[in-house]
């Protein structure tokens, strides 16, 4: 952030945290698959192991399964990321290509297709770290988002000290890439050579007679993840572009650079809770509740303790930065990140409820996001239009605080005594 307010102009900052609102537009493509597949992979790996160079060992009914999965997500995700390519290009030079105050003598277009190019790479390679991480091997993707961050990052930084403008945006996914695909072709190479062995439609006997029926097992899942995550985007990723489509690129800058203080506090307080959704998988496969219990709980507590603290330094540091340099101008006004830094406290307990649900391959808070993303949409451009980075931030808090989480409450709790309930079958409270 420091490196964008020293060699980004407002508008600019404007347009760089704006395509990345627009780039999170591929959750629209991948239909909320990554979770889905990550959830069954976690059940079939209570009965398998992995081997050098990503070689899978266990039970032969549940790999099958597993290359299965594997097969048909790498056909899904590659079709998305085409799809991405074909939509988004166009998209993105109709939005940006309206008059917009103030000057704009800087290059844009280009950056926004090499953008768009390298998230949908980034994309095709999304189901293999999925399965990787369903498989309980956290420690794994986790380095690799780490050193894809890190180099990224520095790559982004160094286009940025080089007047680079906007090409920073491409530089961040270029370096997301390299990685990724070093990691797969160096690591995990066996995992490579069985997903190209289900597009060629090699497959055993045994693969064929344990095949997943994906209408009648993935997609009853995914559809309510795909409309949750979706619902996620108008939540989430709307207050740029609303942002820079009614006051213009310098005031949307100005809330891109505090959501991704934001953000990046919300992503680091829920990495307990996203580290040990393998694990909650695991032991609701095996039933077992009391542990289950146990274990969410004190991750929970970890999480919020986190983000608790984090949003209180983040709103102390802006108060900061805004009375005594003027890096403080290039952030919304420290009252309206107050409401912003709340809204994502609430998100922490709110998404860690989503995820103890999602343990049992059910997806109950579909109907609360999609009422969610609705009020939260209409509140934001309505608000927004009017009061700006206070309409948009006030929205969200009060979508979060009054509608989401008390619904999410009460929605754990009733699945959770009737999933949990002794001596009797799991059965789905939503069909």
């Amino acid at each position: 952030m420091l490196i964008i307010a020293c060699r980004l102009t407002k508008e600019q900052q404007g347009f760089y945290y704006t395509i990345g609102s627009l780039l999170a537009m591929q959750v629209f493509f991948e239909l909320g698959l990554t979770s889905v597949i990550s959830q069954f992979a976690s059940h079939e790996f209570a009965s398998l192991s992995w081997k050098e160079n990503g070689a899978i060992e266990g039970d032969p009914v549940a790999l099958a399964r597993f290359e299965d999965l594997l097969c048909k997500s790498t056909k899904w995700f590659g079709a998305a990321a085409l799809i991405l390519v074909s939509v988004l290009v166009p998209s993105g030079l109709a939005f940006f290509g309206r008059d917009q105050p103030g000057p704009q003598d800087f290059a844009w277009r280009l950056p926004w297709l090499l953008a768009v190019l390298g998230t949908a790479l980034n994309l095709f390679a999304t189901p293999f770290f999925a399965l990787i991480t369903g498989s309980g091997d956290v420690a794994t993707t986790s380095h690799r988002y780490m050193v894809g961050a890190i180099v990224g990052s520095c790559i982004s930084w160094l286009v940025m000290g080089l007047h680079g403008g906007l090409y920073a945006v491409s530089a961040v996914t270029s370096g997301n890439i390299v990685v990724s695909w070093l990691y797969l072709f160096r690591q995990k190479p066996e995992l490579l050579r069985l997903a190209w062995k289900g597009l060629k439609a090699d497959r055993t006997k045994t693969a064929k007679v344990a095949a997943i029926d994906w209408m009648g097992e993935i997609w009853p899942m995914q559809w309510k993840i795909a409309i949750s995550w979706i619902a996620g985007y108008f939540v989430f990723q709307l207050f740029n572009p609303v942002l820079f489509h009614f006051h213009g690129p310098v005031i949307a800058g100005q809330m891109g650079m505090t959501m991704g203080a934001s953000n990046a506090l919300l992503a680091g307080s829920l990495t307990w809770l996203m580290a040990s959704s393998p694990e909650f998988g695991k032991l609701a496969a095996r039933r077992a509740w009391s542990e289950f219990d146990s274990l969410f709980r004190r991750i929970l507590v970890q999480s919020l303790a986190v983000v608790t603290f984090g949003a209180c330094a983040g709103w102390a540091l802006i108060r900061m930065l805004q009375a005594y340099s003027p890096i403080g101008q290039r952030f919304i006004p420290s009252a309206h990140a107050a409401l912003l830094f709340a809204a994502v406290s609430v998100q922490v307990v709110i998404s860690g409820l989503a995820i103890y649900l999602r343990a049992h391959k059910q997806e109950p808070l579909f109907a609360v996001s999609v009422v969610a993303a609705i009020v939260q949409a209409g509140a934001m451009v309505l608000l927004g239009e009017k009061y700006a980075s206070l309409g948009v931030t006030f929205s969200y808090l009060g979508v979060n605080l009054f509608l989401v989480l008390p619904s999410a409450c009460f929605i754990w709790h009733r699945c959770r005594m009737k999933w949990h309930a002794p001596h009797e079958k799991l059965v789905p409270l939503y069909d």
